[in-house]
């Protein structure tokens, strides 16, 4: 399960089809140098996004 905490780049590992959440919101986070250090909760609050609704369909991609 991805959460708050999960790091940008356990979410890519682990889920191929959370690289389609992230584009869709434009977040380019699987080249970014800061996906090994950022957590889904911070990409959400510096880019404007609501992090229930995020999280919600980043789990459902990771279901896939």
């Amino acid at each position: 399960m991805i959460t708050e905490k999960t790091l940008v780049s356990d979410a890519l590992r682990n889920s191929k089809a959370a690289h389609k959440v992230f584009s869709k919101h434009n977040l380019y986070c699987a080249g970014c140098r800061g996906s090994v250090q950022d957590t889904i909760e911070k990409v959400a609050e510096n880019n404007g996004l609501d992090i229930k609704k995020f999280l919600s369909e980043l789990n459902a991609a990771a279901k896939k």
